[in-house]
């Protein structure tokens, strides 16, 4: 899984990767954001999301209603990303963030791939916080990761990359037109 807005690096990875079984595939939840940018509040446009738990009245989030939406957020994407289906990824990511994961989807489609992960929330240290944007350090692990050919059902590469720690700063970013908070990059969204 990216928790990054890294579509390009994402895609380059994966096509170095699952090349002839020599190395393990470049797996997603590998790949993470370096310091994005704070520039302007990102507002993710399009249409209303389905009803879900991001979809709040404004004001800044706390540190138990941010946990609730990483967590919730990281279930829908280990979904999307075992499915192999990036259709309802624009109901909580956005930007750069959304169309990085919806690239490494395609790609891994392409190559007959499904990434399966599981995340544990460990835990959350908030950096900033406005009604519009909340940035946090983010610490969780994953209790799976590995990559399953959809052909033969088998698992490839011996389960790598694994279960790992991972650290990332997050960022979520409001948007008053349908009161939804969504997993951006921290960059403006065009």
């Amino acid at each position: 899984m990216i928790r990054a807005a890294a579509g390009a690096l994402a895609a380059a990875a994966l096509l170095g990767g699952c090349g002839g079984g020599d190395q393990p595939p470049s797996s997603p939840a590998a790949v993470a954001s370096g310091s994005p940018s704070a520039s302007a509040s990102a507002s993710p446009s399009g249409p209303a999301p389905t009803p879900g738990i991001n979809t709040r009245p404004p004001g800044e989030l706390d540190a138990a209603a941010c946990r609730a939406l990483i967590v919730d957020f990281d279930q829908r994407l280990s979904q999307a990303y075992a499915a192999g289906d990036p259709s309802r990824l624009g109901d909580f990511l956005a930007g750069v963030e959304l169309s990085g994961h919806e690239a490494t989807i395609r790609q891994l489609n392409a190559k007959h791939l499904r990434n399966i992960f599981h995340v544990v929330f460990d835990s959350l240290s908030i950096i900033s916080n406005t009604p519009q944007r909340v940035v946090f350090n983010l610490a969780d692990h994953t209790t799976d990761n590995h990559f399953v050919d959809t052909i033969t059902n088998q698992v490839v590469n011996q389960g790598f990359p694994g279960p790992a720690t991972q650290s990332f700063q997050i960022f979520f970013d409001y948007n008053p037109q349908n009161q939804t908070w969504y997993w951006t990059s921290g960059t403006q969204n065009k």
